[in-house]
C-alpha cells in the first residue's frame, strides 16, 4: 500500500521472502526461495504487526476471475471503473475479472470519484463508505451495486436500492481466499444483513466460527476465518462479528456488532456507531443524540454493557482499507 508509513513498510519487507527489491534508492538482492507458478503475493491488512503473507498461482487467479465473472454475468459489453485501490484485495479481484471478461476498464482515485458518471459504469463494487458517496452521483446505466469489505448499514442499503432501482448485493471476501468468498445472488433473493451464499468455496460453521475451504484459499484444509457467523434456513450466511473483538466483562462475552445494531435500530438521531473494548465497553458515535441516551440504552441491553467511554466524533476512525479495527481503537481510546 503506497500510503503505508515507513515503519509499516519496513515490517512488511522484513517479514516477506524476497530476492529482488527495487526502490528509488536502487536495487537490493537477497537469497529468497523459489516459488513455483507464483503469480501474486498479498499480505493481510493487520495494523498490529500480525499481517499474514499469502502466495497465489496463475491458476488460482484464473479461477477467481471466472467465479466473479459468472456470479455477476460480466461481459465485454460492461463498463467497469475501479474505485477500490489495487493495493486492496477487493479492487484487485475485480481487476482480474474485468480483464478476463474483456470489458471496458478505467481507474479513479477517491479524489476524483465524482467523475464516475463520465465513464457510465454498468456496475460498481466498493466498501460502504465509498458507496455512500456514489449514492449522491447520477449513474443511469447500472446493472447492480456490490458492497464488500465492511458491513453495509441498513439505511445505506435502502438508499442505494431506492435511488438506482438495481440489485444491491452484499458480499464477503478475504485476502487469504483471493478476495471473493460469498455473495448475494444477482438473480435471486437479496437478503439484507447477510453476505449471501458461498461462491467458489465450501463453507461451514464450527463452534460458531466460519470455516472455508476451496481452490483459491491459501490453506489446504479448512481455514478458520476468525469470524463469528450464522446460517439461515435458506443457506445465506450472516457475519455477526470477529471472535477476537468480543468484549469480556467479568466473564460475560459481549458481541459488539449485536450491540451496535440494537443501538442503531432504537435511538433516534444516531447515525453510526462502533462498540469496542477488551474488558470494558466503549462507544464512539456520530449523530444528533446525547451520550446519556446511549448509556441508558446500553444498560437496558444488559448491565454488563455499561460503557466507560461514550464519545461523539465527526466520523468513525477506520483503516486505509475502510475497515473498522476495534483492536486499534482500543489502543487509541484507553
Amino acid at each position: 500500500d503506497p500510503r503505508a508509513n515507513d515503519s509499516r513498510k519496513k515490517y512488511l519487507l522484513d517479514h516477506a521472502d524476497w530476492s529482488l527489491l527495487i526502490t528509488e534508492q536502487g536495487e537490493y538482492h537477497r537469497d529468497g526461495q523459489d516459488y513455483a507458478n507464483e503469480k501474486l503475493l498479498w499480505y493481510t491488512s493487520g495494523t498490529t504487526g500480525d499481517s499474514k503473507f499469502c502466495s497465489f498461482s496463475q491458476s488460482q487467479l484464473d479461477q477467481l476471475a471466472r467465479t466473479i465473472v459468472d456470479d455477476y454475468g460480466i461481459t465485454a459489453n460492461d463498463r467497469y471503473v475501479s474505485i477500490m485501490s489495487l493495493s486492496h484485495a477487493h479492487g484487485q479481484g475485480f481487476y482480474w475479472a474485468a480483464k478476463l471478461a474483456g470489458c471496458d476498464m478505467n481507474f479513479l482515485s477517491l479524489n476524483h470519484i465524482r467523475d464516475l458518471p463520465l465513464y457510465s459504469p454498468t456496475f460498481v463494487t466498493a466498501i460502504p463508505g465509498i458507496l455512500k458517496i456514489v449514492g449522491n452521483l447520477d449513474l443511469t446505466n447500472l446493472r447492480f451495486i456490490r458492497s464488500a469489505s465492511a458491513a453495509m448499514p441498513t439505511t445505506l442499503y435502502h438508499a442505494l436500492a431506492h435511488k438506482f432501482q438495481v440489485p444491491v448485493l452484499e458480499a464477503f471476501g478475504m485476502t487469504e481466499a483471493l478476495s471473493h468468498c460469498f455473495t448475494n445472488p444477482l438473480h435471486g433473493e437479496q437478503r439484507l444483513g447477510t453476505v449471501g451464499m458461498p461462491s467458489g468455496i465450501e463453507a461451514k460453521i464450527q463452534h460458531n466460527r466460519l470455516m472455508i475451504k476451496g481452490p483459491c484459499v491459501c490453506h489446504d484444509d479448512w481455514y478458520d476465518t476468525g469470524d463469528l457467523a450464522q446460517l439461515d434456513q435458506h443457506g445465506y450466511y450472516k457475519i455477526i462479528g470477529r471472535h477476537r473483538d468480543q468484549i469480556n466483562v467479568n466473564g460475560y462475552k459481549i458481541n459488539p456488532i449485536s450491540v451496535e445494531n440494537q443501538l442503531l435500530s432504537t435511538i433516534p438521531g444516531l447515525e453510526t456507531c462502533v462498540v469496542f473494548g477488551s474488558t470494558r465497553l466503549k462507544c464512539l458515535y456520530t449523530g444528533a443524540c446525547s451520550p446519556d441516551l446511549i448509556q441508558h440504552r446500553l444498560i437496558s441491553i444488559n448491565r454488563h454493557c455499561r460503557a466507560v467511554l461514550i464519545q461523539q466524533v465527526d466520523s468513525i476512525p477506520t483503516q486505509d482499507t475502510g475497515k473498522i479495527s476495534r483492536t486499534w481503537l482500543e489502543t487509541q481510546y484507553q
